[in-house]
């Protein structure tokens, strides 16, 4: 029971966020709905590994590789231009912070890393679109 509530607190704090990165990414909110349930079922079904890690970064992890595939089904999606352009963590962090508004705190935890690690990563991607002129935006 504890676990379930758990996990239900979990989905409650993170769902909205991971709808909107993968909307973001995408271009499609139905293709984005449905990639961001399977996740979650997936992290449902392997609660308690996720625990054992880290859920946020066992469910972020599950999240970009499904979101990476889902790119196959959208493939025009020009919001994934960033994942393109950039290594994925750089490109993640901008895309949470710099075009979705989290500050970099908010994006530490969904991705389940330091706030630290996060700035390294935005400076990173700060300087991959200085050097493209901007044209990697989301």
């Amino acid at each position: 029971m504890a676990l379930c509530l758990c996990y239900a607190a979990f989905v409650e704090l993170n769902h909205g966020h991971y709808e909107m990165y993968a909307r973001a990414r995408l271009g499609d909110a139905v293709l984005a709905a449905k990639v961001v349930a399977s996740v979650l079922r997936r992290t449902e079904a392997d609660w308690e590994r996720a625990l054992r890690d880290d859920p946020a970064a066992f469910t972020w992890r599950a999240l970009c590789e499904a979101v990476t595939v889902a790119c196959t089904l959208a493939p025009a999606a020009p919001s994934d231009r960033l994942h393109r352009a950039m290594p994925d963590q750089a490109a993640d962090a901008a895309l949470l912070h710099d075009f979705l508004g989290l500050e970099p705190a908010a994006a530490a935890a969904l991705m389940g890393l330091d706030e630290s690690a996060v700035h390294v990563q935005l400076k990173a991607a700060h300087r991959w679109r200085g050097g493209l002129g901007e044209a990697g935006g989301a």
